[in-house]
């Protein structure tokens, strides 16, 4: 994949055919197949290749990465379980950082961030505050790896929500080049790893599979080659359910790149205790030269890696346009049997889109009852951070510990309602997800996710506090004076023998206990104007926040049944078209019937011819690329 060994011609081939395919896609009437092609084009003009970084959880992504630039701790080590995120780091003059976020409008904003902090927006250990609605970080930094390359780091394709999948998915889709990651401490690759790569190989030539922690795995040679097995037998078991592109034989291919981090930190340690010689002997222990060499070569051959992209969208227009030409052919023929079978086809394909027209509105009905469901979380939410302040108030036996506590009120219960706010949408954001791409994925969409990091919490709460807070009671000469004076005049009668000190201590003692009853009384009107203060207020905020939540869901719900009711309308548009155009054509004169099918042989032969060009080219791309690539 180097560049002095690139050959312009293979190159221009690859363009010219994507040019002709575009052509007759917009001769034929089929201009979305047109505009697909144009926005693979659009990338030629990237400087940069994407080489992206994947693989399942825990498999070393993220130290890897930190190894190969030289920066322990610039990539969090758990991000590949962050939600939804991806990193990106290119060359730049110095370190820097951007979050980039979008918003319920889909309007994307950006965020420069200290460099230190992207594990608080990136990382499942992070602020869920900072990283709730976070698409990506881009970094950059000097290093000469990056001269050219772009390397993406992406969550675990096993990961604990959809969302991570598809943000990998949605990467692989600006991917040059692939690595995937295996560990040789873990298990051998799994079923759902299979899956993914196969899907991924339809679209990329150049991919290499690195075997991390190799440096503490005494039987890594035997793991290697029982992926290696697994691999083989997945791909022949499920050779007709992938893209006919090569994928399978560019899987099988190969480069396996075993590696350790471990070592080429180690190494990174001593060169800069000036232990040269120990620094290099660590770091070809490594393996990382191989991988580094490896990357190189994917940005230097940018152009050749990007054919498979462009190659694969070539093919899936060709396909289809294959289909509505064969349709043409066979109907001007009138050939009962096959007009008949592909009628029947398109009678299954309108039943079934009427079958998930019902599925569709079930799941809507169903979808209602996530106004309770949030509702429900949000009291439950609420009364949690409530208590504390019922264990507080209890406390408030003097009018100095009332008055400190009435004057922090305000602020901490706003603290405490923010906190709470924060934990409740991403808590709402995640189980609004999960039913609308359940409800997406039976409808064969691709999934949605709910975003509120843009919603506000609703107005604070420091206004309704203060007025409600409890008046200080006077005193009731009625309810607490009268029974007074009969203490005092009762306990003066039972002290008279003890002399004239009588009419003193009875009436002292009487007004002690007097105003330590009204002590008493004043404290616990108050602890019950406090109470009543905060269970108002707590009744308020969940009000409020329910309906500002159950607001922004009903929006994503509205967003996501009208995507199933475009998607459903035009597939059946489709559909119908089809049907009538086979047996418009049936109807039509014997002049008519030829010309058609003169002109549908015609498109169908320049469509074979392409489909063989493609075919060969990506085989000669992907042969060009395997000889190319760095041998280890």
């Amino acid at each position: 994949m180097s560049a002095g060994t690139e050959p312009p011609a293979l190159v221009n081939q690859v363009l010219t055919l994507a040019n002709e395919v575009h052509g007759l896609a917009r001769r034929n009437g089929q201009a979305d197949l047109a505009v697909a092609l144009a926005a693979e084009a659009e990338r030629w003009r990237e400087a940069t290749a994407t080489v992206v970084v994947a693989g399942a959880q825990k498999r070393g992504k993220s130290r890897l990465i930190n190894a190969l630039l030289d920066r322990p701790g610039l990539v969090p080590v758990d991000v590949d379980i962050a939600t939804h995120t991806y990193l990106a780091l290119r060359h730049g003059p110095r370190l820097t950082a951007t979050v980039r976020r979008r918003g319920p409008d889909g309007q994307e904003t950006s965020e420069q961030i200290d460099p230190d902090e992207v594990g608080d927006y990136a990382s499942l250990l992070g602020d869920p505050a900072r990283r709730r609605g976070v698409e990506g970080v881009d970094i950059t930094l000097q290093h000469p790896l990056l001269d050219g390359v772009r390397l993406v780091d992406t969550p675990g394709v096993d990961s604990l929500t959809l969302g991570h999948r598809h943000t990998t998915t949605a990467m692989l889709r600006q991917a040059d080049a692939l690595l995937f990651t295996l560990s040789a401490q873990d298990q051998p690759v799994l079923r759902h790893e299979l899956e993914f790569l196969a899907e991924a190989a339809g679209g990329i030539h150049a991919i290499a599979f690195v075997l991390t922690k190799v440096e503490d795995s005494t039987s890594w040679q035997d793991l290697l080659t029982e992926n290696r097995r697994r691999l083989d037998m997945f791909l022949k078991e499920n050779a007709d359910r992938f893209e006919d592109t090569g994928g399978t034989r560019r899987l099988l291919d190969a480069t396996w790149i075993p590696v350790s981090a471990k070592l080429a930190e180690a190494a990174a340690a001593r060169r800069a205790a000036g232990l040269e010689s120990r620094a290099e002997q660590l770091w070809e222990r490594s393996g990382m030269d191989r991988l580094t060499a490896w990357i190189r070569a994917c940005g230097e051959g940018r152009e050749l890696a990007r054919c498979g992209r462009v190659l694969s969208a070539a093919g899936v227009a060709l396909r289809s346009l294959a289909v509505a030409e064969e349709d043409r052919r066979v109907a001007a023929t009138r050939d009962a049997d096959e007009v008949a079978q592909r009628l029947a086809g398109v009678e299954t394909a309108l039943r079934d889109l009427s079958a998930r027209a019902r599925e569709r509105h079930r799941l809507a009905v169903e979808h209602q009852f996530l106004g309770r469901e949030i509702g429900a979380l949000v009291r439950r939410r609420l009364d949690e951070v409530r208590n504390p302040y019922e264990d507080a108030i209890t406390a408030l036996t003097s009018a100095a510990k009332t008055d400190q506590f009435l004057a922090e009120l305000p602020e901490s219960v706003e603290r405490s309602l923010e906190a709470a706010w924060s934990t409740i949408t991403a808590e709402v954001q995640d189980r609004a997800t999960t039913v609308l791409t359940e409800f997406l994925t039976a409808m064969d969409l691709d999934p949605i996710e709910v975003d509120l990091a843009a919603l506000r919490m609703p107005a604070g709460t420091r206004p309704r506090l203060e007025t409600a807070r409890p008046a200080k009671g006077g005193f009731d000469m009625l309810r607490e004076g009268v029974p007074g004076l009969a203490i005092a005049a009762s306990l003066t009668t039972l002290m008279i023998p003890l002399g004239p000190f009588a009419f003193v201590v009875g009436p002292a003692v009487a007004l002690g206990v007097t105003h330590r009853r009204h002590q008493w009384e004043q404290a616990s009107r108050t602890q019950n104007g406090v109470r009543r203060a905060i269970t108002e207020t707590f009744s308020g905020a969940a009000s409020e926040l329910t309906t500002a939540l159950e607001r922004a869901v009903a929006r994503w719900r509205s967003e996501a049944e009208q995507a199933v009711d475009e998607a459903l309308g035009r597939q059946r548009r489709e559909h119908e078209q089809r049907r009538a155009e086979l047996l418009g054509l049936t109807t039509r004169d014997t002049a008519a019937r030829r010309d058609a099918a003169a002109t549908a042989e015609r498109r169908l032969a320049a469509i074979t011819e392409l489909a063989g060009r493609t075919a060969a080219l990506h085989r000669a791309v992907a042969g060009e690329i395997a000889r190319n690539a760095p041998v280890g």
